[in-house]
C-alpha cells in the first residue's frame, strides 16, 4: 500500500504540469501579434495573484514584441510601441476581471492580448 501511494503521488507530480499547460501561449498565425495569457490557477482577488497575472501579461508582451536580437533604433522604437500596446491591452482586461470580482474556482480562464 505504501508503494501504491508513492506511485500515485509521483504520477500526480508528473501529470500536473501537462494538465496545467503553459501560462502563456503565443498565437503565431494571427494577423497582429497575440498571446493567450491563462489565469485560471490564480486568485485575482489577492494582491499576489493579481501581481502574478500582470507579470504574465508583461512576459507575454515581451514574447510577442521584443525579440532577443539587437536591432536598429527605428525597429526598437516599433517593438517598444508594440510592447506598450500589448501591456496596456492586457492590463485593461486584468483590471476588468478584477473589478468584476470573480469568485470561486475558474477552471480555465484566459485573456488574449493584442499588440497594435
Amino acid at each position: 500500500m505504501k508503494y501504491l501511494m508513492t506511485a500515485i503521488a509521483a504520477t500526480s507530480l508528473v501529470a500536473m504540469p501537462a494538465l496545467a499547460g503553459e501560462p502563456i501561449e503565443v498565437v503565431a498565425d494571427a494577423p497582429e501579434p497575440q498571446a493567450i495569457v491563462y489565469h485560471g490557477d490564480l486568485n485575482l482577488m489577492s494582491s499576489a495573484g493579481y501581481a502574478s497575472f500582470k507579470g504574465r501579461i508583461k512576459e507575454a508582451a515581451r514574447q510577442i514584441c521584443l525579440p532577443y536580437n539587437p536591432d536598429p533604433v527605428r525597429i526598437w522604437v516599433r517593438q517598444t510601441g508594440c510592447y506598450k500596446s500589448a501591456t496596456k491591452d492586457g492590463f485593461a482586461q486584468a483590471s476588468a476581471l478584477r473589478d468584476a470580482g470573480l469568485r470561486g474556482e475558474v477552471v480555465v480562464g484566459a485573456i488574449t492580448i493584442t499588440a497594435r
